[in-house]
């Protein structure tokens, strides 16, 4: 059993093909090239697979293009519409409209798609209030991730933890060292994530992710709750920077922070030492730690430089990080051996540096997991695509267009965390909208494998979805129509246009059985049954592209 594409049509695949579907393998170069933009950016387009084409198809050769280019950043897009009193303030949906016009339109997309996956991991929810009304400072924080996305992990973990947003989502903003005399102690929760979620794991590891040890039938734990103690007392002293060299503290002896107005959302948080906890810290111990403890009487920074060194550093840190990002680009269920191929390339670069992302990505994408053919019938392998990305996809793929001008990237209430169940930094918590080792019920789980994006997959996102796609190819979403003129051109050939679509959408794979059912409903429109305002062609055009993206060929990623 195709155990991914079998789920999907039973939940979403509805009555179209009401048998499993087989991914055609008989891939042309231009829909490998295709399959490739899939994992690699917000959707493959014309032009990109044209790129791609003139490249040789050298993967490698595109990613260091990408990689040469400046970041498409999304909070001066909203500040120069508020400079310039187009807009009147930012909240959330002006920040929510220039983080979608550069994630689908910016030309740096192999950055924007590995800032996304990270956004995923970092995580940050502007359905908090401190992020909601922290004007551009969730659009900061993106830019932030798209900053370091070709960077060091080091420096990702660093700036991540230094960024206003997290110290306001994960609570270390402000969080005080100890104090006897009233019995408090430092805030916890983002020592206790960077552990759990952005670094080391629950459970140690082995190079190729798999548990090493097993303790009352149980995974040993990586960490311990004293050590989240201790790293929390590393996280204290952490306010606003207000570029003050001569700021005055407040409180008794003036030791509190010192006041700042109006609060600063996008600049790194500045260490105020005078709240920072100087007695000795345990860290965590492990084969060539560089500090296993830190002495008393260090700076602020000096212990928090420290701590990220022993984080990243931490053996379990390369294979737990780079299964996260393989199942966001490329599969959900990656083999042992392609976690391990991942960490390696993580630990060591080639040049002797640990923690380089650009050496970590060309190991997810050029991986022969990502790239040979043979795994497409391989039933373990692929990812049910996020129902955004779905709609990127779709956007890109058809030449979207815009109606708006002013922050016109707008899918108002149309394409939400409420229609989708996810929506890029608004998720319910720090553990994101699914979890990465979510089991869905049936054939998945019984295999035992995992399916994290099927955790948002139910009753209500399996019909508001396929309506929203629905919507977007017969009329639009808020701001966004598409532009499906070269599909009518060729839709008096209904092979010749499924053709297009399959190219642009599934990539080649839309399989034997798929096929043949679209094309029936293509050939079957006529001329009584076309809309006022359309033609025939643009009706068939309609009708397959919207057949192929509610078909589990195009849910499901191969």
């Amino acid at each position: 059993m195709r155990f991914l594409s079998r789920l999907v049509w039973l939940l979403i695949g509805g009555p179209l093909l009401a048998q499993t579907v087989s991914p055609d393998t008989t891939l042309s170069a231009d829909e490998q090239a295709s399959r490739f933009l899939a994992q690699a950016t917000f959707g493959p387009t014309t032009e990109a697979i044209a790129e791609l084409r003139d490249l040789g198809y050298n993967y490698n050769a595109w990613i260091d293009r990408q990689v040469a280019k400046p970041a498409t950043l999304a909070a001066p897009v909203v500040t120069a519409a508020l400079s310039s009193a187009q807009i009147t303030s930012i909240g959330n949906a002006q920040n929510r409209r220039a983080r979608n016009q550069v994630m689908i339109s910016g030309d740096d997309q192999l950055r924007q798609r590995v800032a996304y996956a990270l956004s995923q991991i970092f995580v940050i929810s502007d359905n908090v209030s401190t992020i909601s009304n922290a004007a551009e400072g969730s659009s900061s924080y993106y830019d932030m991730l798209l900053q370091n996305s070709f960077g060091t992990y080091r420096q990702l973990l660093l700036d991540v933890t230094r960024h206003p947003m997290m110290g306001r989502f994960l609570t270390h903003y402000r969080n005080r060292k100890a104090n006897p005399s009233t019995g408090t102690r430092p805030d916890e929760n983002y020592a206790r994530e960077c552990m759990q979620l952005f670094s080391i794991g629950l459970y140690a590891l082995n190079p190729d992710g798999t548990y090493s040890g097993f303790a009352n039938g149980r995974p040993v734990e990586a960490y311990t709750n004293d050590q989240i103690t201790e790293f929390a007392r590393v996280f204290t002293g952490f306010t606003d920077e207000d570029n003050n060299p001569n700021a005055v503290g407040t409180g008794t002896g003036r030791l509190d922070f010192p006041r700042v107005s109006p609060a600063n959302y996008t600049q790194p948080m500045k260490m105020w030492d005078a709240q920072h906890d100087t007695g000795a810290k345990t860290l965590l111990t492990y084969p060539g730690v560089r500090k296993a403890s830190l002495p008393a009487g260090q700076s602020g920074m000096q212990d928090v430089n420290d701590a990220i060194d022993n984080l990243v550093e931490h053996p379990n840190t390369a294979p737990f990080i780079s299964r996260l990002l393989i199942q966001r680009l490329v599969t959900s269920n990656p083999s042992d051996g392609y976690v391990g191929r991942v960490a390696a390339a993580f630990v060591n670069n080639g040049r002797g540096q640990r923690g380089d992302l650009v050496a970590v990505i060309k190991a997810i994408l050029l991986d022969p997991e990502a790239r040979s053919l043979t795994f497409l019938t391989d039933p373990e392998h692929g990812k049910l695509r996020e129902p955004f990305l779905r709609v990127t996809h779709l956007l890109r793929a058809c030449r979207y267009k815009l109606s708006g001008t002013v922050l016109p990237y707008d899918f108002g209430s149309s394409i939400t965390e409420n229609t989708l169940g996810q929506f890029p930094m608004s998720s319910p918590s720090v553990f994101n909208f699914y979890l990465p080792d979510y089991e869905p019920p049936g054939p998945i789980s019984d295999a035992q494998l995992v399916g994290p994006e099927f955790q948002i997959l139910n009753s209500v996102f399996g019909i508001t979805t396929p309506n929203n796609l629905y919507n977007l190819i017969h009329t639009s979403a808020a701001g966004f129509s598409l532009d499906l003129a070269p599909q009518a051109a060729i839709a008096d050939n209904a092979g010749t246009l499924v053709d297009n679509l399959d190219l642009l959408l599934t990539h080649g794979t839309l399989s034997a059985a798929s096929r043949e059912k679209i094309l029936t409903a293509v050939n079957g429109i006529s001329t009584a049954m076309v809309p006022s305002g359309s033609t025939l062609q643009l009706t068939r055009a309609r009708m397959a592209a919207y057949l192929i993206v509610i078909s589990p060929d195009y849910a499901v990623l191969k």
